[in-house]
């Protein structure tokens, strides 16, 4: 159990620093939050995708995405296009200057990341992320077994 506590407080520390990372984000011109980076790397990887699907691959609910996508759309970072099998819906497409947010917030958070492994050999950090991965999706498996009971 020790294994479980020590795991638990690294993950509390983690959760603190990525808190501050996301403190001192400074929104400059085309810049933007890593939250909205993440959700527009979902729009960049999945093409045709409507805002359901996005709230799903975010695990966010609807209204709280429809929010953010009408702030995106806004800001000229995102747009809707209709569905043609479909009048009602529309699927989200990057614009090109969403696309130049994403590519810069990427590259500063790729910078960040390079930074906090320099003392980290390759390998190093190749098995870390296999670990996380891993462990992110036997946390996900594990709460979806605890919802279902």
């Amino acid at each position: 159990m020790e294994h479980v506590v020590a795991l638990r407080d690294g993950l509390r520390e983690l959760m603190k620093v990525v808190r501050c990372v996301k403190q001192q984000h400074q929104a400059g011109p085309g810049m933007v939050a890593p939250g909205v980076a993440g959700m527009l790397a979902v729009i960049e990887r999945h093409p045709r995708l409507h805002l359901k699907d996005l709230a799903a691959a975010c695990a966010l609910d609807q209204s709280t995405t429809s929010r953010a996508v009408s702030a995106f759309v806004q800001d000229g970072l995102v747009r809707r296009v209709a569905d043609p099998h479909d009048g009602r819906a529309s699927f989200l497409e990057l614009t090109d200057e969403g696309r130049d947010a994403l590519a810069k917030a990427e590259e500063r958070y790729t910078t960040l990341l390079a930074g906090a492994l320099r003392d980290w050999t390759p390998a190093e950090a190749e098995h870390f992320a296999g670990l996380l991965h891993r462990f992110a999706q036997s946390l996900r498996e594990n709460q979806t077994m605890e919802a279902t009971r």
